[in-house]
């Protein structure tokens, strides 16, 4: 599980971010002194870079960026045996801190994901004393969408076209975006400025996006809950 918050970044910590995505697609065998002399900083800069993205290490960083820290798990309970026996509740803490600071929560996804997104509204209305919304559409989201409002996007992939297009008319509009995604890649790091990989175990990649589970989501969702729950 990974939490990547390029929020808490500065200028200089972006453009360093920006390099290495691009260097590390070219080569994933790039170390941390070839990183650090490819982006003019010492390795301890790197290093202390990454940490504050959200990572353990380096090497968890540009194994991420790469794919080599993902692998295929056809057979559907043994993958979820491993995203449970590699849990990591520091994210749900990092999540609740984070959507705990809007006025207004909106939850987006396409098909089965969208369900997921009502159920979450359905356990966090009885918890949060702030609206949380679930749509089904972006002409939604415009609707309701003002500023200092979060919209919480699920998706297996992440690879939806028009996930580029909806993300810049949030920021447009003074919002905040977090993507909770299953499946994690280099481009979603790119793209958006805070993005939640929930596992490193894919499912079938035969399958169509709205073919796979949805099971990790409804997961985290529960441990968000439990997590609120105790503190309320």
């Amino acid at each position: 599980m990974y939490v990547i918050n390029k929020n808490l970044l500065n200028e200089l910590e972006k453009n360093i971010h920006s390099i290495l995505l691009k260097e590390i697609k070219e080569k994933n065998t790039l170390s941390i002194t070839e990183a650090a002399t490819t982006c003019s900083c010492s390795p301890s800069k790197i290093s202390k870079f990454v940490q504050k993205l959200g990572f353990k290490s380096y090497k968890e960083y540009s194994t991420l960026i790469s794919g080599k820290s993902f692998s295929v798990i056809p057979d559907e309970s043994e993958r979820l045996k491993k995203f449970l026996d590699h849990f990591n509740p520091e994210v749900v803490d990092h999540f609740i801190n984070y959507f705990q600071k809007f006025d207004k929560i909106i939850l987006f996804g396409y098909g089965s994901s969208f369900i997921v997104g009502q159920y979450f509204e359905y356990k966090l209305r009885s918890i949060l004393d702030i609206p949380v919304w679930a749509v089904p559409n972006e002409a939604s989201i415009n609707n309701l969408l003002k500023k200092n409002n979060l919209v919480i996007i699920f998706s297996v992939t992440g690879k939806c076209k028009s996930f580029k297009t909806l993300y810049e008319n949030i920021i447009s509009k003074n919002g905040k975006a977090v993507f909770l995604l299953e499946e994690g890649s280099a481009d979603c790091m790119e793209i958006y400025d805070f993005v939640i990989i929930l596992t490193n175990y894919l499912q079938n990649p035969n399958l169509l996006p709205h073919e796979k589970t949805r099971t990790t989501f409804f997961t985290f969702i529960e441990e968000v809950i439990k997590k609120l729950e105790s503190h309320s």
